[in-house]
């Protein structure tokens, strides 16, 4: 996927303003695995569903 509105899209449903905030902020702090490629970021989804099922896991 490319840009975050359409890992907001993939994650939360919709790409809103706030679901694209929450993408950045799921990358900048909390380890959201995803790249740059040419300023936009980009992630794969089987990736993006690996990292939420960890995450299910540790809590």
């Amino acid at each position: 996927m490319t840009g975050a509105p359409a890992i907001a899209a993939f994650m939360f449903g919709q790409d809103t303003e706030t679901n694209r905030r929450r993408v950045y902020h799921a990358a900048d702090k909390l380890g959201l695995p995803c790249f740059k490629l040419g300023g936009s970021l980009c992630a794969r989804r089987s990736t993006i569903l690996r990292w939420i099922e960890q995450q299910e896991n540790a809590a």
